[in-house]
């Protein structure tokens, strides 16, 4: 039986890990980007092997991506300042708890660095994801031609000495 494998995001995931984003986007989003150009143009702009290795490269950075059968099939990014830049599920992933292990992993990952608390910018159709995990949204929608930014936030727990940390793989 396969399982889920969240570990720290590669070079050699590249490829991969952008066809991943880009056919979430194109394939889950519709209803955000209702396929307007200049929203998707706008939105895919970094979504290429290249900026996910610019990613990579960035030390105020954590990239992860998830594996199924070996295959990547999500891809998620935080920044030391508490952004959650990336959260993206390869379609016909949905609903096998791929989102919810990375968003653990992506926490453990600001606990570490000492964050206290994750912002991130949700589509309409991600709001209940990130909802259902605690997040709450702030402030007030910001409309970007068709698309619509809802803001969220989230305060982390401090790691306590037994508080149970999310299980993935993080090379040093």
């Amino acid at each position: 039986m396969n399982r889920i494998l969240i570990r720290k995001a590669e070079d050699r995931d590249a490829a991969a890990a952008s066809d991943v984003v880009r056919s979430s986007i194109l394939e889950l989003c519709c209803e955000d980007h209702k396929n307007d150009s200049a929203t998707l143009d706008r939105w895919l702009r970094n979504k290429n092997a290249s900026g996910f290795l610019d990613w990579l490269r960035d030390s105020e950075k954590f990239t992860l991506v998830a594996e199924f059968a070996s295959d990547i099939c999500g891809v998620g990014l935080i920044n030391r300042t508490g952004q959650l830049d990336l959260c993206y599920v390869k379609p016909g992933m949905q609903g096998r708890g791929v989102g919810g292990q990375m968003m653990a992993a992506l926490e453990s990952k600001a606990v570490k660095w000492g964050v206290t608390e994750i912002r991130l910018i949700a589509t309409s159709k991600a709001r209940v994801f990130y909802e259902d995990r605690g997040y709450v949204c702030v402030g007030s929608a910001d409309g970007r031609g068709v698309l619509t930014d809802y803001h969220y936030s989230k305060a982390l727990a401090e790691q306590g000495g037994d508080d149970p940390q999310p299980a993935f793989l993080e090379k040093n």
